[in-house]
């Protein structure tokens, strides 16, 4: 009920959330609409209830994306050394139960950071291999390099490691991992942005139905890790050019400042002008 002398808005239109994740990298996102805090969808009487499968699909893909955007934001708002892909040894773990195997995997990390006084943190998204067995790939920070080392033609190692040597590539063994675990890769992060959107491509619609089945995350990360935060907040005034992504509802686009960004609002147009953002 709308109280007298009161005006409700249930949907605000066009607003801008401009977020930073890093010192040279923002996100501004356009929302074309958005139901007003207290306010709850209701359906019509007269419209039919959605499908199972459909509300499940949906259900799924906004999980998807939630998990992307998650992994990306946590990826590039911290400052990873290294891209891991980690394997689980048959003959020590149970590679086909993931939650076992993510326990006994980040104690390890934990025990050995305490041992070494480092701190360690990391990222990991589990991928299945085609028999249904786990293994991980992950962003690893504060671990020396002196705790590495690099691998060779000359040893027994997959076909495609020696292929990136020759090619290269520097590709480090972890001997502390390799022993309690089994066999793993590391590399040193060359490119941050472009490692943060390859972590994100793990996140499959196969990925979430084995999860969703075993009750598992599709993603996992360490405690104390930083996030992105909320730059400015408004009305947008200006459509985004050229957006990374966009589709009916949503437009987005990354900057490398904020001064770019900032001038699509409409609360800044109004109270600075035009050139308000402009030195």
């Amino acid at each position: 009920m709308q109280l007298p002398g009161r005006t409700t808005q249930i949907r605000l239109r066009d607003v801008g959330i401009l977020k930073q994740y890093s010192e040279n990298y923002y996100r501004l996102v356009h929302l074309n609409s958005v139901r007003a805090a207290g306010f709850e969808p209701v359906r019509p009487l007269d419209k039919p209830p959605p499908v199972r499968g459909a509300v499940n699909d949906e259900k799924l893909q906004n999980s998807l994306s939630r998990s992307r955007s998650r992994v990306f934001e946590l990826a590039m708002c911290n400052p990873w050394d290294y891209f891991c892909t980690f394997t689980l040894n048959p003959e020590k773990h149970d590679r086909y139960d993931l939650n076992a195997s993510y326990r006994q995997l980040a104690k390890w990390v934990n025990n050995y950071g305490f041992r070494q006084h480092l701190s360690l943190s990391y990222l990991l998204v589990p991928e299945p291999h085609s028999d249904g067995a786990w293994h991980f790939h992950g962003l690893l920070h504060g671990l020396p390099l002196s705790h590495l080392t690099l691998f060779t033609c000359g040893q027994r190692i997959p076909s495609r490691i020696k292929s990136m040597l020759a090619s290269g590539r520097m590709i480090y063994n972890w001997p502390a991992y390799a022993a309690a675990f089994g066999f793993v890769t590391v590399e040193a992060i060359q490119n941050a942005d472009a490692c943060a959107a390859y972590m994100t491509k793990y996140i499959t619609k196969e990925l979430a139905h084995s999860s969703i089945e075993l009750n598992h995350h599709v993603y996992y990360a360490s405690h104390g890790l930083q996030r992105a935060t909320e730059f400015y907040r408004g009305t947008i005034f200006r459509e985004i050019t050229d957006p990374d992504f966009e589709n009916d509802y949503v437009h987005v686009k990354h900057y490398d400042n904020p001064e770019e960004p900032l001038s699509h609002f409409l609360e800044l147009e109004e109270h600075y002008g035009k050139d308000s953002t402009d030195g």
